[in-house]
C-alpha cells in the first residue's frame, strides 16, 4: 500500500479518496501474512463455515412458500450446493490464496447471492440481500478498494431490482418497503466501505511506523519486529544466516560538497540497489543516517558472493555522485553450536558485523570484512 497517499492529500477529502480509490493493494503480502500466523488457519475454517452456510441456506429455502420448484431451480441450487461444498473444502485444506484466488471467492459468492434472489420467494427477496454484508466484510479485508466498490455496486444494484418488484406485487407499503430496504443498504455498503477506509488507514499508519520514510526500507522498529521471519531460516541443512552492515564511506563529504538534497538521493539509490541486490534473501532496514542493515538467509555456498556483491551491485560508473561503502557481516551456519546456547545471538551477530563494518571502514574504507560465528 502506498504510504505517503494520504498525507499528500491531507485536508482534501476528495483526494484522499481518490488516493484510497487508486492505491496498490499487495495480495501477496496479505496471503503470506495469514500463512505465517496461527489465526490465518483459524480464519479459514471461518470462511469455510460461513460458505457452507450459504449452501443450507440454499436447501432451507426451497421448503419456504412461494419458492420456484422448477426442475431448473432445483437443479441451479444442488449445483450451488455442490460448489459450496468444493469452495469449503478448499478453504480448509489449501493455504490462504493469492490474489485471484480471493477475487474469485468474492464473485463467486456475488453471483451465487444474487442468482439465489431470482429463485426464492418474493417475500424473502430483501433480507436475503442482506447476504451481501457477509462478502462485504470479506472483501474489506482481503481485497483492493476497486474490487470492494465493484461488489458493493452490484450488491446495491440487486438488492434496488429485489426491492422494485416487492412494490409493483404489493402487500407492503412505500414507507416500510424504504425503511427496509435502507437498513440492508447500510448494512452491505455503508458498513464495509466505512471499515475499509478505516483499516486502510490503520494499516497505513502501521506500515509507516515500521518503514524509513526516506527510503522506504524498514526502519530499526520494522527491522526487530522482521527479524525473526528471517533469521531461523538459516537452521535449514547447508544453510546459514547473516548479519549484515552497510555504510557509505566519507558521507559527509557527500553532503558538504554537492548539498543535503544530492545526499538524500545517493541514499535512497543506494535502498534501491541493496533492495535489489538483497531484498529476495532477507529483510533490509536504514538504522542510520548512511549505515544500512541487512539480515539475510541463504545457502552456505552462496553467502560470500552474495555479501562480497554488495559492493558491486551498489556501484555504476554512471553515477553523478559515485561513493563507495565499507561492509561488515557475521555469519551463522546452521551447524553452529551457538544455535542451541541460551544467548541472543540476534544482538551478538549485530554487534560483530558492526565492529566488522568499522574494521574495514578503519582500513580505508570500500571493503568487506566477515566473520564465522
Amino acid at each position: 500500500m502506498n504510504s505517503t497517499s494520504y498525507r499528500r492529500s491531507h485536508g482534501d477529502s476528495v483526494g484522499a479518496l481518490r488516493a484510497w480509490f487508486t492505491q496498490p493493494y499487495d495480495y501477496r503480502w496479505m496471503a503470506d501474512f495469514q500463512n505465517s500466523r496461527p489465526t490465518g488457519k483459524l480464519i479459514r475454517w471461518v470462511m469455510a463455515v460461513l460458505t457452507l452456510n450459504y449452501g443450507v441456506l440454499a436447501v432451507v429455502s426451497l421448503f419456504s412458500a412461494g419458492t420456484s420448484r422448477s426442475a431448473v431451480a432445483i437443479g441451479w441450487k444442488a449445483c450451488l450446493v455442490v460448489m459450496v461444498v468444493v469452495v469449503a473444502a478448499a478453504w480448509i485444506r489449501r493455504p490462504f490464496p493469492g490474489r485471484l484466488g480471493v477475487v474469485t471467492f468474492a464473485v463467486f459468492a456475488d453471483l451465487g447471492t444474487a442468482s439465489s434472489l431470482l429463485i426464492n420467494p418474493l417475500a424473502d427477496a430483501i433480507a436475503a440481500c442482506a447476504l451481501f454484508a457477509v462478502i462485504g466484510t470479506f472483501c474489506t479485508f482481503f481485497l483492493s478498494p476497486r474490487w470492494l466498490v465493484a461488489h458493493l455496486t452490484f450488491a446495491v444494484a440487486c438488492t434496488i431490482a429485489s426491492a422494485v418488484p416487492s412494490y409493483a406485487a404489493g402487500g407492503v407499503d412505500v414507507a416500510s418497503l424504504v425503511f427496509r430496504t435502507n437498513v440492508v443498504l447500510l448494512a452491505i455498503a455503508g458498513v464495509p466501505l466505512t471499515s475499509h477506509l478505516l483499516v486502510t488507514t490503520l494499516t497505513d499508519d502501521a506500515r509507516s511506523s515500521l518503514l524509513d520514510p526516506l527510503t522506504g526500507l524498514l526502519n530499526r522498529r520494522g527491522l526487530d519486529a522482521a527479524f525473526d521471519d528471517v533469521w531461523p531460516l538459516g537452521r535449514g541443512e547447508d544453510q546459514c544466516s547473516a548479519v549484515v552492515v552497510i555504510d557509505i564511506d566519507r558521507f559527509k563529504s557527500v553532503n558538504d560538497e554537492y548539498g543535503h538534497e544530492e545526499g538524500d538521493a545517493v541514499i535512497v539509490r543506494v535502498a534501491e540497489r541493496l533492495r535489489a541486490h538483497l531484498g529476495k534473501y532477507g529483510v533490509i532496514a536504514r538504522t542510520g543516517g548512511e549505515e544500512y542493515l541487512a539480515v539475510v538467509a541463504t545457502s552456505r555456498l552462496r553467502i560470500d558472493a552474495l555479501v562480497h556483491g554488495v559492493r558491486r551491485a551498489l556501484r555504476d560508473a554512471e553515477d553523478t555522485v559515485a561513493v563507495t561503502v565499507s561492509v561488515g557481516a557475521a555469519i551463522l551456519y546452521a551447524d553452529s553450536a551457538l544455535w542451541d546456547q541460551n544467548i541472543d545471538i540476534v544482538t551478538r551477530a549485530t554487534r560483530i558485523a558492526d565492529s566488522m563494518m568499522y574494521e574495514a571502514k578503519a582500513a580505508g574504507g570500500n571493503r568487506v570484512v566477515t566473520t564465522l560465528l
